[in-house]
């Protein structure tokens, strides 16, 4: 991270049931130079941390069916004894459907992070609404960070309505788009939980990779987003010619998925670079293949 940024003077909390995961978010937020980090099980416990140390951010599971943590969330936003209103707040999630997505931005929060969290995702995040936080509406139906992206500049002819067509949208059609970026890291991080545990020869973890690959590989043609969407493809057709054998190499899969996870996170303006890493996948996935098997 850049000198511009320094939490050292900054509060987080973290609301998770499970401790191991509430662990490793606060783990995260310390080596991100927090220089206090604050757990709480559950909402009623985190609300008494809430009042008595004043967070800058909140990291929330979504509890249960969720409204636990919605609820958590709108009172932040809306209760006259809550310290700061306007605390950036980020749901941690399992879940990565659009609904899900769009219920907790209803409630107020800033973001949305599908867990598993990697490192990288969570300091991007955590950087972008600290040091440029959006402007803090309150209206009869809502209260918490302004929904409204700024309108593109005119001079830019990259991509808006959709990731690949060159026009100038509204704020809202802006959006859209962001929340589209969103379920894409989301599905990044669904595959990446799923070449966990992968090994050679392992049918039934290949099929799991081989799946949520193939559901990236709809995401980015949903989006529009051309890069990621080769970089899923080209993943795709290594794992299936390789099969469930001892051909699979899992580090080849992680590596691929490290650079797919960059290109989720790459700001849809530096379509170059975007490209240089699409590209990139491509011949590494064609020098792989044309390896004998026995080398392989």
């Amino acid at each position: 991270m850049s000198s511009a940024f320094d939490p050292s003077g900054l509060t987080a909390l973290v609301v998770d049931a499970n401790a191991y995961a509430r662990g490793i978010s606060l783990d995260q937020l310390r080596a991100m130079g927090f220089g206090r980090t604050l757990g709480a099980a559950a909402p009623a416990d985190a609300w008494d941390l809430l009042r008595e140390a004043a967070p800058d951010i909140v990291l929330l599971e979504w509890v249960e069916d969720g409204r636990d943590g919605l609820e958590f969330v709108r009172r932040i936003r809306q209760s006259e004894d809550s310290p700061n209103r306007a605390v950036s707040i980020f749901m941690l999630t399992s879940r990565g459907d659009a609904g899900a997505v769009e219920t907790a931005r209803a409630a107020g929060v800033d973001g949305y992070l599908r867990k598993p969290i990697s490192a990288l995702a969570l300091q991007q995040r955590v950087r972008k609404v600290v040091s440029k936080p959006q402007p803090f509406v309150m209206t009869a139906t809502y209260v918490g960070p302004c929904r409204r992206r700024p309108r593109p500049q005119l001079v830019y002819a990259g991509p808006w309505r959709r990731l690949d067509d060159a026009s100038a949208v509204t704020a809202e059609e802006a959006e859209h788009v962001d929340l589209k970026a969103e379920l894409a890291r989301a599905c990044v991080a669904a595959l990446e939980t799923a070449a966990r545990n992968l090994t050679p020869g392992d049918a039934n973890a290949a099929r799991a990779v081989y799946s949520a690959v193939q559901a990236l590989v709809g995401i980015g043609e949903d989006i529009g987003d051309a890069s990621l969407c080769a970089g899923a493809r080209d993943m795709a057709r290594y794992v299936q010619a390789q099969g469930a054998t001892d051909r699979l190499d899992p580090e080849v899969v992680r590596l691929h998925i490290a650079a797919l996870n960059q290109l989720a996170l790459l700001p849809q303006t530096l379509v170059q670079e975007r490209q240089r890493v699409a590209d990139s996948l491509k011949r590494m996935v064609d020098k792989k293949l044309r390896q004998p098997a026995t080398a392989a």
